[in-house]
């Protein structure tokens, strides 16, 4: 919206300007006075440039296959009756005779014609040209007459190519950035390799919350952070989760034990000032905002707290940023080139081409240039050390059925939930002798292992997946 707008008044500032600017080079714009006829005597010179009655003007000769041409508008609805207007057109060599001048009068002009007056002149004349009336005159100038500018040469050159060729920049660009951004990103993987383990470990390496090691996998946090954290917050006993017949909902227990700051964002967007919140509550508020600045503080927490553990160079959130705005600026830059092409260089409409290719790279930019790692020495190997846990977690080995590797199913779900691993790690246990957690209220009875799952993940998932949706733009 912000580029739109500095487009929008940049555009109708330039045409108030160049109106004005156009309108005081008109003759006879003193409507004071009662004016019958007009001369207006312009001068073309060797470089292009192009003066009128002494002065210089804005208007240029353009470059075209076989001739050099000038196609300038003298009179344009200017408001009043003209008997006779003249127009002598001095040339930079003897070919007057060769430039085929050509008067262009429309709406209300009784008479008009243009001829060579002498070798080096060209006299245009119309007579009766109403108020409404526009006149237009041509000179095709022979190749080699004006000695053109390199850019409007170069302009010419590419008024050259057909449509196929700017139609295969278009998709050459974008190509080209996903290229460079695939290699840029394979060589710093390269440089930030991640060392597989050969033996899975059978605990979390490290006391760092799910979400930590979430953003530590992805460089990203999504719907499984969220409801990692969430399973987390339940196994601390800060949270419990009841499940109905009908829906669900969230309760929020007395115990007051050491909360991270993203947590405390994360309890106050769900329960706010209440201690139990219905599905249906839950649902109004996701409908209700658009964006969420808590769920926006929730991310920023997860980045920063990584960030300070030295798990990477710069804080993730930041480089996502960085390349959302770069992408941003190269999108709109292109946007509204694409416009002003059409106003400025008419004679390349398919040079279009090129700025939608540009669009489409600055896209290719947001999405895929916010995936480079940014590890550090430290991160890398602590992403070596959860990756053998991940192993473990994955494990397909059934586990021997008691008590405590029951509870260890439970303490490490919120690392397999992050993992993508929740239903293998499952399957590892037997169905029987589960005992439901405390934090999961339930009137169904006989519930199993599977039935667990099966009635928490879609809670979880649903709160997780909405959360996450309505994070503040430039957040993920």
């Amino acid at each position: 919206m912000f580029f739109s707008a500095v487009f929008l008044v940049v555009f109708f500032g330039w045409k108030v300007i160049s109106t004005a600017r156009f309108s005081a080079d008109e003759p006879g714009q003193d409507v004071s006075t009662l004016v019958t006829s007009s001369t207006v005597n312009l001068e073309v010179r060797q470089n292009g440039s192009v003066y009128k009655n002494g002065t210089k003007i804005s208007s240029k000769i353009s470059a075209q296959k076989n001739f050099d041409e000038l196609r300038m508008v003298v009179y344009d609805k200017n408001g009043f009756y003209l008997d006779n207007l003249e127009i002598n057109l001095t040339l930079p060599a003897v070919v007057a005779n060769q430039s085929n001048p050509q008067i262009l009068a429309i709406h209300g002009v009784d008479s008009a014609n243009a001829e060579a007056q002498n070798d080096t002149t060209i006299i245009y004349k119309a007579n009766g040209v109403g108020a409404d009336s526009t006149i237009t005159i041509v000179a095709q100038l022979p190749k080699g007459v004006i000695n053109l500018p390199f850019w409007q040469q170069f302009i010419f050159l590419l008024s050259s190519f057909g449509s196929s060729v700017w139609l295969t920049v278009a998709i050459i660009i974008p190509l080209l950035t996903l290229i460079y951004l695939i290699l840029l990103i394979s060589l710093h993987q390269k440089s930030q390799r991640i060392s597989i383990p050969d033996r899975p470990i059978s605990a979390p390496p490290m006391a760092i919350p799910p979400a930590v090691v979430g953003v530590l996998s992805s460089q990203e946090i999504g719907p499984r952070e969220i409801a990692a954290t969430l399973i987390d917050l339940a196994l601390r006993k800060f949270i419990f989760i009841i499940d109905r017949d009908r829906g669900f909902a969230f309760g929020k227990r007395t115990f007051n034990g050491p909360l991270l700051g993203f947590e405390k964002f994360l309890l106050s967007k769900i329960f706010r000032d209440s201690i139990k919140i219905s599905q249906q509550e839950v649902s109004e508020r996701f409908n209700n905002h658009l964006y969420s600045h808590k769920m926006s503080l929730f991310t920023s927490g997860i980045y920063a707290l990584s960030t300070r553990l030295g798990y990477f160079k710069e804080n993730p959130a930041s480089m996502h940023r960085k390349y959302q705005f770069i992408g941003i600026v190269l999108f709109f830059f292109a946007l509204i080139c694409f416009f002003l092409s059409f106003k400025y260089f008419p004679s390349l409409p398919y040079a279009a081409f090129l700025w939608v290719g540009m669009m489409v790279a600055s896209i290719i930019f947001i999405i895929v240039g916010s995936q480079m790692p940014i590890r550090t020495a430290l991160g890398r190997q602590a992403l070596s050390n959860w990756l053998a846990f991940k192993k473990y977690l994955s494990d397909p080995t059934p586990l021997p059925n008691d008590s405590k590797n029951f509870q260890k199913f439970v303490e490490y779900l919120p690392y397999a939930i992050i993992f993508h691993c929740e239903a293998l790690w499952a399957r590892r246990f037997s169905e029987d002798e589960f005992m439901i957690p405390d934090w999961f209220i339930t009137d169904k009875e006989g519930l199993g292992l599977q039935d667990f799952c099966l009635s928490l993940y879609p809670i979880i998932g649903y709160v997780g997946q909405n959360l996450a949706t309505i994070r503040e733009p430039g957040y993920k």
